[in-house]
């Protein structure tokens, strides 16, 4: 295990060091590093204040946990890490491709491979200014019932990631917390905490 800050820095690097394709595409590790280890490395920051010191490791493999945090200090406490990531759908790929051929691509609309020639086509379309909401609420609630349908060790923490620039503040997670509360919301689940983690505002949300 890391003390929490080189862990981080680490895996800042490793996404610095990305190239643009690799990042935007998710390539290699790129996606392990963007819907793991990142996330996994900013809860472990929260846990972070004086009187204690943080360690944590990711592991990259299929194994039993996806990272493990200790905490030593004032107060003793180590556990293991669910990370898992809530996408839209398969609409997210194709726009992250645009992005990178093309230098563009539109944030919402329809999108489709073209059998003919293998490019994307899309077309630009207006959406409600909280439309996001309810798409991420159903990815959220998807990604959470997959885990929870599986056991893990006692005291795991979940942290479910997401990218969405338009999620932001209170107010934004007001809404998707009772959207999410109206799927039957993280009740009577074995995970001793439940954490949201938006990569795209680098924002933390505890939801339990």
């Amino acid at each position: 295990m890391r003390g929490v800050y080189a862990f981080a820095t680490e895996i800042d690097r490793c996404i610095e060091a990305l190239s643009e394709k690799d990042y935007h595409q998710k390539i290699g590790r790129s996606k392990t590093l963007r819907e793991e280890l990142y996330p996994l490395s900013r809860l472990a920051l929260s846990y972070k204040q004086p009187g204690l010191d943080v360690a944590v490791e990711g592991f990259e493999n299929s194994g039993r946990a996806d990272g493990r945090i200790r905490i030593t200090g004032y107060f003793d406490r180590e556990f293991e890490v669910q990370v898992t990531y809530a996408g839209y759908d398969g609409d997210d790929a194709l726009r992250a491709e645009l992005l990178v051929f093309r230098g563009c691509a539109p944030g919402a609309g329809p999108i489709h491979r073209d059998k003919k020639s293998g490019g994307v086509i899309a077309t630009m379309s207006a959406v409600d200014c909280d439309e996001h909401i309810e798409r991420l609420s159903v990815a959220i609630k998807t990604q959470f019932w997959k885990k929870a349908s599986k056991r893990y060790h006692p005291g795991t923490v979940l942290l479910i990631a997401c990218e969405e620039i338009k999620l932001r503040g209170r107010i934004g997670w007001k809404q998707l917390l009772s959207a999410i509360e109206r799927e039957g919301g993280f009740t009577e689940s074995q995970f001793a905490e439940v954490y949201l983690f938006n990569g795209a505002t680098n924002e933390l949300y505890n939801a339990t």
